[in-house]
């Protein structure tokens, strides 16, 4: 139920978000409009034998669901992007039952442009999963300057640094709260409606011995109207996550691939 009520919350924010150039008066051409790109995607695999099946297959049931979602208003002198990535899967064989992916990430930035590379921001960021809902989960606010170094329909890639706070709670290690710093770079590349790429990198430093590294990489293809193949390769470590944690040892790393059903991939 929880699962549930988190996703049936986040896709009402979403909605609203969506809907929100309505307050803003849409009638006036002049007035900057929200763009909006997003995908939900759902995968699912499953083989079945008999008690009798003498091969060597065997029961295993997976899927996957995805929920990957956009929203910037770009006026004369602001930017405000928000983004939000909800990810969930399981694995069912004879004698396991594992969870294959979960995540539910939210970010939101908002840059003012006092000239073309001097762009004060201030941002928002927390980072969770449905597994043992909210626990832990990290939040991250920040400001300082952001660098657009591409921006045209084809690709975009921006570097954003600046001081940050972060407020970790977990029933493991505690409830942490730190001072540092934040690094992050996005990149987007698209191509003719049927090829996307997106990677996000996100470091956070306290000039000591807490370091968070979060690197995430997605490739969609289109295949077809309604299917979309997915790769995916997340690279994470967390000194706050499990105690004693160590640069490299500790580093954590997932590689996926899925192909399903999808809706409203792209503008």
């Amino acid at each position: 139920m929880k699962k549930l009520g988190a996703l049936l919350f986040c896709l009402f924010i979403s909605a609203a978000v969506l809907n929100a150039e309505d307050i803003f008066g849409t009638s006036n051409n002049d007035l900057p409009q929200w763009k909006k790109s997003g995908i939900f995607s759902l995968a699912y695999n499953q083989t079945a034998v008999s008690d009798n099946w003498t091969g060597t297959e065997a029961f295993i049931r997976a899927w996957m669901a995805r929920f990957d979602l956009s929203v910037e208003r770009n006026g004369e002198k602001t930017n405000w992007i928000t983004t939000f990535r909800e990810a969930y899967g399981e694995t069912d064989t004879t004698d396991l039952h594992a969870v294959s992916l979960d995540m539910i990430e939210f970010n939101t930035v908002w840059i003012y442009r006092i000239y073309k590379y001097l762009q004060p921001y201030a941002s928002f960021y927390f980072l969770t999963q449905h597994n043992k809902f909210w626990d832990p989960i990290t939040y991250i606010e920040s400001a300082g300057f952001n660098f657009t170094l591409l921006d045209s329909p084809l690709n975009s890639l921006r570097v954003r640094t600046g001081a940050a706070l972060r407020q970790v709670d977990s029933t493991i290690t505690g409830n942490e709260r730190e001072v540092g710093a934040e690094a992050v770079i996005n990149y987007a590349f698209m191509f003719q409606n049927s090829l996307r790429f997106t990677s996000d990198f996100r470091l956070f430093d306290t000039f000591s011995d807490k370091q968070m590294i979060f690197w995430d990489n997605k490739l969609f293809l289109k295949t077809g109207p309604w299917f979309t193949t997915t790769f995916g390769y997340m690279m994470y470590f967390d000194s706050s996550r499990i105690p004693r944690h160590h640069w490299p040892d500790d580093v954590e790393t997932m590689f996926y691939i899925s192909l399903g059903v999808s809706f409203n991939m792209f503008n």
